[in-house]
């Protein structure tokens, strides 16, 4: 199924988008951990991914360019999801084109009948915060800033853990059991 709004194109990723999705995350997410490790940036290990059936790949493209790619990791024996990877052409940010990406792996969690799909949005990005908002995925918790070493620098990190209730009662609060400050947190994030 290909989604086909004016002149882009989000579809699901192929292996010869490969080339185009590494250069992508080496030009526009450069920053990310696991292009420094040469993960993301490495067409075999996305080739790889791709062909993951527990993951799911999408990429928006314009013209034959491909200008944003997200992922979908899908546990099916829980029936959750979590978008991750989402990764924008620093040129064309603020085109809603993170919007359709995840719009997209939303409809494929609903297709793959996932009860709860998840995401952690960089406390540092509000944009991609906005755009889990405009999705309808509520904030579950902040993570506190945690700071690592990476490549001999000193890399500070900070978490907004969201998530979207695709069937009801996936969450079951009656039977959460939490200590008082994790209650108390939980009711002030869903006041």
């Amino acid at each position: 199924m290909t989604t086909k709004t004016d002149t882009k194109t989000v579809r699901v990723a192929a292996t010869s988008d490969v080339e185009q999705m590494a250069r992508l995350y080496n030009e526009s997410f450069p920053e990310h951990i696991m292009v420094h490790r040469n993960f993301l940036n490495n067409p075999d290990y996305l080739s790889a991914r791709i062909k993951n059936s527990d993951e799911c790949w999408v990429v928006e493209e314009s013209d034959n360019v491909i200008r944003g790619v997200a992922a979908l990791a899908i546990a099916s024996p829980v029936g959750l999801g979590e978008i991750e990877r989402v990764c924008v052409d620093k040129r064309c940010r603020g085109q809603g084109i993170a919007l359709s990406l995840c719009s997209r792996l939303v409809d494929e969690a609903i297709l793959a009948n996932l009860g709860f799909v998840e995401a952690f949005a960089r406390g540092d990005q509000p944009g991609m915060q906005r755009t889990f908002d405009k999705l309808c995925f509520k904030v579950y918790g902040v993570a506190p800033r945690f700071e690592i070493m990476h490549d001999g620098k000193l890399v500070r990190e900070q978490f907004v853990h969201m998530g979207l209730e695709l069937k009801p009662e996936t969450i079951d609060e009656s039977k959460m059991m939490l200590i008082p400050n994790a209650r108390r947190l939980y009711g002030l994030i869903n006041e």
